[in-house]
């Protein structure tokens, strides 16, 4: 689902808020050295933000159940999603993108089932 971020900005700065109404437990900053695919997984304990502070790419989410569909996207600087557990998110980003993500979880290895069809 894609979110809006607020921006409030004056003479001295610019301040995005990009989290709310989700705890944040655990937060990620990826930065891309050459273009490549991300995730391709799903949690089924942990919810997550993400935000692409710079760069662009696309992004893919998918309940994991066979027949549902697909939503693919593009992302540019700005952009924020927000991904519920048990969705299938990829993202392809480019080199030199930096992607934010806030997680409502401490990282736990077995909740990241990698998926395919």
């Amino acid at each position: 689902m894609k979110l809006n971020p607020t921006r409030h900005e004056d003479h001295r700065r610019t301040l995005t808020e990009w989290i709310s109404d989700i705890p944040v437990k655990r937060c990620k900053i990826i930065e891309m050295k050459e273009k490549g695919e991300l995730g391709n997984h799903y949690h089924n304990n942990s919810d997550s933000v993400f935000f692409l502070l710079k760069g662009k790419g696309f992004y893919k989410l998918k309940p994991p159940r066979k027949e549902a569909k697909l939503h693919r996207s593009w992302m540019f600087e700005g952009d924020c999603i927000f991904v519920p557990r048990g969705v299938v998110h990829t993202f392809v980003l480019w080199p030199g993108s930096i992607l934010l993500e806030a997680c409502s979880e401490p990282y736990n290895g077995d909740d990241e089932i990698q998926y395919s069809e």
